[in-house]
């Protein structure tokens, strides 16, 4: 019975050591990290199409209140305050679309590199 239970033993060792089984979860894992990858990639078209879209909304808005706004001297802290934001709101989100562009591009080449390392160890 002892017997039986080391050769079991040393056939899972035995296992654990094939390079096919490493390859295999090496290639397991770079399709994972693709998979990670292609939601970066929708999130940078998500924020590239927001950002786009506020734009032009935000400017359409701005060319078609301007004339009252500056009619009324009350309203010149809110033509201000709308002329900065017209411009921040959407260049914050393209610089996060290009935090995720980055994070796309970097990922399955970091994922290339270390799994070319692990099966260079084998």
């Amino acid at each position: 019975m002892n017997h039986r239970k080391y050769q079991r033993k040393l056939i899972m060792k035995e296992k654990r050591n094939d390079a096919e089984l490493k390859n295999r979860k090496t290639k397991r894992d770079y399709d994972y990290e693709r998979r990670v990858s292609d939601i970066y990639f929708d999130l940078f078209f998500v924020f590239v199409a927001a950002g786009t879209f506020l734009w032009v909304i935000m400017h359409s808005i701005f060319d078609a209140c301007i004339d009252s706004w500056k009619a009324d001297p009350e309203l010149n802290n809110f033509r201000y305050m709308w002329n900065i934001l017209m411009y921040v709101i959407p260049y914050t989100l393209w610089a996060f679309a290009g935090g995720f562009l980055i994070v796309y591009v970097r990922n399955p080449l970091n994922e290339l590199i270390n799994g070319g390392i692990r099966i260079f160890r084998l």
